[in-house]
């Protein structure tokens, strides 16, 4: 079957909400706090044949700012855990926000990203109050109830990290007309190839600081609060422009 986008018609053409491959982002700011999670927390997040690399579990929060992409500016946020499929470690991603709508539409069809809109805030500090040495980020869903809170200070410069992190694994979950069975069933790799921009001075725009994480709401329906840390392992700030490509199918549980 040879059936692509090209032969869909509207609005699957020139109706799209993203464009074809590669997906572009422009000085993009990630603050990434690690943290460590209790293996039996994790695990109810991971689907059959992927299992907690370890017990405590290292995670990471990581906040986006995205200024430009194709599709267009916008915030995200996520939490990954380090897990083992198939005698591989990956960071697996437990749950994700955005509030643009085309980077929510390609990251779920696309991958299976278990993204969902949400509003988030970020900041240095208060204006004009205290504390304001600190970069902080919020996610609210609904608008009001927070489920992340994460922040950090500027200390130190990195150094360029001498090895790629590691990859993405998600698990592409679409389901039949009848909403009860998968007509695909997934686990994809996404591998990044981001580079990290350099300031005025060539040195690049790679920091660490003091973390701060909390997921106060306690939300069925956006369970992160299930995950909250045992102990926090750092933080980063880092300034990057990267593309996004095809994916990798690693695992077929229909097949």
């Amino acid at each position: 079957m040879t059936f692509g986008f090209d032969q869909a018609g509207l609005p699957w053409t020139e109706g799209r909400l993203y464009p074809p491959f590669p997906h572009v982002y422009r000085e993009v700011e990630d603050m990434v706090v690690g943290f460590e999670a209790r293996a039996e927390r994790v695990a109810p997040f991971l689907p059959e044949g992927v299992v907690p690399s370890g017990d405590p579990v290292a995670c990471q929060a990581k906040f986006r700012w995205t200024p430009f992409s194709v599709h267009g500016p916008y915030h995200e946020a996520y939490v990954t855990a380090t897990v083992r499929h198939a005698g591989e470690d990956y960071r697996f991603l437990l749950m994700a926000y955005v509030d643009n709508d085309s980077a929510f539409a390609a990251g779920r069809e696309l991958w299976g990203a278990p993204k969902k809109m949400a509003r988030m805030t970020r900041s240095w500090g208060e204006t004009g109050g205290f504390h304001t040495e600190g970069m902080r980020a919020t996610v609210e869903r609904p608008a009001q109830q927070t489920l992340m809170q994460l922040g950090m200070t500027i200390d130190a410069p990195l150094p360029e990290p001498e090895a790629p992190g590691l990859p993405t694994l998600l698990l592409k979950l679409v389901p039949d007309a009848d909403g009860a069975t998968p007509v695909l069933a997934q686990l994809v790799r996404i591998d990044g190839h981001a580079r990290i921009c350099r300031g005025a001075d060539g040195t690049p725009m790679l920091f660490t600081g003091r973390p701060s994480l909390s997921f106060p709401a306690m939300s069925a329906s956006d369970p992160l609060y299930l995950l909250r840390p045992e102990r926090l392992t750092g933080a980063s700030f880092a300034r990057v422009d990267f593309e996004h490509g095809p994916g990798r199918v690693v695992h077929d549980y229909l097949a």
